[in-house]
């Protein structure tokens, strides 16, 4: 069967991301308006607000107290979080001193994001009164709110690098001020409403009037404010200006999530900013249907369900663009889609396939990682009032179902998941991600068409990362986003580029069948020329990396290979990567081959950063070659330890064609187009395996070819190149074809004497020649 693409989602969107993904629709077209290219999705542009403004409202009504108060008891997460909130520094806290301009720049951020957690904090505890102290809570939420901005934040330019009170922050105080308000209004005189609705007023003008000055583009010191001014706007949408201020929110977030999302849901950004806009667009979600019942959950779904098809076998988010590794918590959203049908499962809403990641994320090494740096994976540690959202949105009862669609992913915006299973801390579990996703251009890496691999419940063939500890270092410029710090083919120092501006690199051969799995991505170079690169995963267990550059002119061939936190050893054609138990996973190994032929090895060492602080140099090696073409095949094969992983023969190594052998089977990789054969295996494709035998079934297949066959035994002919797995019952002579091109195809199938002729479609069909 074909791998998962989220344009296969049947049940709802199907027209518009079925054309997508079947390349029959741009991805990209012109918003002549702003000159961005817009591929994402939006929110109605027009405003919605209720005929009278009610409170509480934003993130649950006066009636559903009592559920929140009886939450509290309902399983050890919830009793955990609830412990966490009584727990809080912010709870009946003494307000700190208003800071002056002349103080340093952490003293001013960390004032702001205290007192406005203090607000919200108190102000919930308020609601729930679990103490008897009511009247406290409400004294300390008041005494911040009408306090609200004293201090410097007006007197600051946000724009400045490094700046105190920048807009990403600012937008999280605003959130967290007007549900602080939300929650005490009722219990307010009128001299304090009007004082606490000045404040807000007042910043909310402020965000309107700066919003669009504050970010020559549509990322996130756009978008984040934006859905802060619309907290606000919906927080006092009793106020004359309200329905402004909200119209300029959308306009402001739908840029966003048009430009740097992907109708697929890729943040194209890279997860680390994901999470730092969800801790903002959720919120706004939630305020935006509880107050006017306008439910943008429909809109944004892809977006949540990126992250589950994006994961590995530890729940993590990769770390590539402009990255940490990260969790997702998908159980604060799990709420919002109880009746949402997902094409992630037959049957099952999308709320239990969200549950279901949060149960199955291991998030040891966040939680241990704040535990010495203080702080957290939103990465607004201190402004996001973290256990106080955690509480209001998890959904103790919401029962979690693992995804039931292939696990290997296909995303029509170019980022591919290869995935053996949904298993969970397994050390069976192989998942590879290949990205070749267009770049945006505000966080992105250099990292076209490379790979990262997690297996034996380790991380393995890793991204650098992010940077040491924030975006500001020189080092991140330096060597975090360059692309010899990324599992890339370079050209003279450069990795490959977009087609054009926001067009996503080419991908073909997408096969997906129960023993092999591929895809070949290309993409140009800038200066001229091209990278091939043809992923294939081999028995769910190993993988293949073919890789073919050519070149107008000579320039020097690199391919740079990194395995994460390793030790590594060569052995001829054979790199062993050794890693020792540490924080992401148990001892491993990884046995990863290269051929290719004039190839000169190098051996260095560079940084690596999976969570903000635990940095370190590890090695990483390089295979170049000086000229206009080049092609090699890398083997990739994880163990629990090095004992075990197997050998492999070579027999044949020229410079446009290889073939190899061991306990995988074997493999002829072949950049001629003409048909070649070894060992009985022949085929004209870049790519041709034979699997060992399993009882009676014979097993083939081929990448970008027109012929693959075993002398005397089986062959295939196609009248056009395209991906195909075989598996032959020897018994019967029926064989199964798993085929993938973008249309039918003309074939004839030989198996011993009998013959077969007619046409293939794409998909999967049983033939039994001779019938």
């Amino acid at each position: 069967m074909e791998g998962y693409t989220p344009a296969d989602d049947m049940k709802r969107r199907t027209h518009l991301l079925v054309l997508l993904a079947l390349g029959l629709l741009s991805v990209g077209r012109a918003d002549t308006s702003n000159d961005e290219v817009t591929t994402g999705f939006s929110l109605p542009p027009e405003p919605v607000l209720p005929a009278v403004e009610r409170h509480p409202s934003l993130w649950f009504r006066p009636e559903q107290v009592e559920d929140l108060r009886a939450k509290r008891e309902a399983d050890p997460h919830a009793r955990s979080v609830w412990a966490e909130i009584m727990a809080s520094p912010h709870r009946l806290a003494t307000l700190p001193d208003i800071p002056a301009v002349t103080d340093a720049k952490a003293v001013i951020h960390r004032y702001y994001g205290d007192l406005t957690q203090i607000a919200a904090l108190n102000a919930f505890l308020f609601q729930l009164n679990p103490d008897g102290a009511a009247e406290r809570y409400l004294a300390t939420a008041k005494e911040a709110l009408l306090r609200g901005y004293e201090g410097p934040l007006y007197q600051l330019d946000p724009l400045v690098k490094g700046s105190a009170v920048d807009e990403i922050y600012q937008a999280v105080w605003a959130q967290n001020l007007a549900a602080a308000y939300d929650w005490v209004q009722p219990a307010l005189t009128a001299e304090e409403d009007a004082g606490i609705r000045a404040v807000l007023t007042e910043h909310a003008a402020y965000l309107f009037e700066n919003l669009f000055s504050w970010a020559d583009r549509p990322h996130n010191h756009l978008s984040k404010p934006a859905w802060g001014l619309g907290s606000l706007a919906l927080a006092l949408s009793g106020d004359e200006r309200a329905s402004v201020w909200l119209q300029r929110a959308l306009e402001a977030s739908n840029r966003n999530t048009r430009t740097y999302f992907g109708p697929d849901g890729i943040y194209r950004e890279g997860t680390h900013y994901y999470t730092f806009s969800l801790i903002n667009f959720l919120p706004f979600l939630i305020h935006y249907r509880n107050v006017s019942g306008v439910d943008g959950f429909g809109p944004f779904q892809p977006a949540f369900e990126w992250p589950l098809l994006i994961r590995n076998g530890k729940g993590w988010l990769p770390n590539q663009e402009d990255s940490y590794i990260r969790p997702f918590p998908s159980h604060w959203v799990a709420g919002a889609y109880r009746d949402r049908p997902t094409a992630l499962h037959s049957s099952a809403p999308l709320a239990s396939l969200l549950q279901w990641n949060f149960r199955n994320t291991d998030y040891g090494p966040f939680e241990a990682a704040e535990r010495t740096s203080g702080f957290n994976y939103t990465g607004a540690t201190w402004d996001f009032p973290i256990s106080l959202i955690e509480f209001l949105r998890y959904e103790p009862g919401i029962e979690p179902i693992a995804p039931d669609v292939n696990p290997t992913v296909f995303h029509p915006s170019g980022q591919t998941v290869f995935r053996n299973d949904w298993s969970f801390q397994s050390p069976n579990h192989r998942y590879l991600l290949f990205q070749g996703v267009a770049e945006a251009d505000n966080h992105q890496h250099f990292e076209h068409l490379s790979f990262i691999l997690q297996a034996e419940n380790q991380m393995m063939s890793s991204d650098a990362g992010y940077s040491r500890s924030s975006h500001g270092e020189a080092i991140r410029t330096d060597w975090y986003r360059t692309p010899e710090a990324h599992n890339v083919v370079m050209v003279d120092g450069h990795a490959p580029a977009d087609p054009a501006v926001n067009r996503t690199p080419e991908s073909r051969h997408r096969l997906v069948s129960p023993f092999f799995a591929s895809e070949l991505k290309a993409a140009p170079f800038a200066e001229g020329g091209e990278h091939r690169r043809l992923i294939a995963m081999l028995d769910g267990r190993r993988f293949a990396v073919v890789d073919q550059v050519d070149l107008p002119r000579t320039g020097r061939i690199a391919v740079v290979m990194h395995g994460g936190r390793a030790g590594l050893e060569r052995r001829g054609n054979l790199h062993l990567w050794t890693y020792p138990e540490d924080n992401y996973g148990p001892a491993a190994a990884l046995g990863q081959w290269f051929f290719g032929e004039d190839f000169r090895h190098q051996e260095k060492q560079g940084e690596l950063t999976y969570i903000k602080g635990d940095f370190a140099a590890f090695p990483y090696f390089i295979m170049s070659r000086t000229g206009t073409e080049a092609f090699a095949l890398s083997l990739l094969d994880p163990a629990p330890d090095v004992a075990s992983i197997p050998d492999c023969a070579v027999d044949v190594l020229e410079g446009d064609r290889m073939a190899v052998q061991g306990s995988f089977g074997r493999i002829l990789a072949n950049r001629t187009g003409e048909r070649w054969a070894q060992g009985g295996l022949e085929s004209d494709g870049l790519l041709a395996v034979e699997f060992p035998e399993q009882g009676a079934e014979l097993r083939l297949a081929m990448v970008d070819g027109r012929y693959l066959g075993l002398t005397g035994r089986l062959g295939i002919t196609l009248s056009q190149p395209a991906a195909v797995a075989l598996a032959v019952d020897q018994t019967t002579g029926a064989v199964t074809v798993h085929l993938s091109t973008d249309r039918a195809v003309e074939a004839e199938i030989t198996v011993g004497g009998a013959g077969w002729k007619g046409g293939l479609r794409p998909g999967v069909q049983r033939i039994v020649p001779g019938d």
